[in-house]
């Protein structure tokens, strides 16, 4: 190899490196002005989709319902968590409630949070603090992955998170809905989830209850 090849190859890591660097100190700031926000008693707009993690937000208008029907369902002082859900739990923060929210999820962006934010991986369903077995009145689940893995090992952590007679909403593709009903007693709503970008695969939400009574 050349010596100009090797100079070569040495800026070329040297750029990769400094673009690393420069997104890894743009995400910190972000996140600092966030944390910023939440102490000065705001809830800050919020982060970007992460693609790679199969994130894809809610509109305005299905965050809002979801989160009315959230806590008219967990009644006065009750508890919601929101798996893999951000969206919902932000709006839920947004809104004049005395219920206790949990946002269980795996990106740790959302630690800005504090201590509503556990740290949750699907691979590891039970991997969650004891204290939050059979702990909420409602628990919403958004799993990241249109896949039977992914969607059993979030039930698993449904059915941990879970009072008894806990009200279920689950928020994934048309494809899970025999798995889902299975699994976890739900059964399809009238109710549209709508999303910020749009989905190619059809999206639907799915309840324990009679969701469509209250929202249609």
């Amino acid at each position: 190899m050349s010596s100009g090849e090797s100079d070569d190859d040495s800026l070329q890591l040297s750029a990769q490196t400094m673009g690393a660097l420069l997104e890894f100190y743009k995400e910190q700031e972000e996140r600092a002005d966030k944390l910023r926000q939440i102490e000065e008693g705001d809830i800050p707009e919020f982060f970007e989709e992460n693609w790679n993690m199969s994130q894809f937000w809610y509109s305005e208008e299905t965050a809002k319902s979801l989160a009315e029907e959230c806590l008219r369902a967990a009644g006065n002082h009750g508890s919601i968590a929101c798996v893999s859900s951000p969206t919902l739990y932000r709006m839920l923060k947004k809104m004049d409630h005395n219920c206790s929210i949990k946002l269980l999820e795996y990106d740790t962006r959302f630690a800005v949070f504090k201590d509503d934010f556990i740290l949750y991986d699907f691979k590891d369903p039970l991997g969650i603090p004891r204290e939050l077995f059979e702990n909420f009145d409602v628990i919403v689940a958004d799993p990241p992955y249109l896949s039977e893995d992914c969607f059993t090992k979030t039930a698993a952590t449904v059915k941990y998170l879970m009072k008894p007679n806990a009200k279920i909403i689950v928020c994934t593709g048309s494809v899970m809905e025999e798995l889902a009903g299975r699994l976890l007693g739900v059964t399809k709503c009238r109710f549209k989830i709508e999303h910020v970008n749009s989905l190619s695969n059809p999206f639907l939400c799915y309840a324990n209850y009679n969701l469509d009574h209250y929202k249609s």
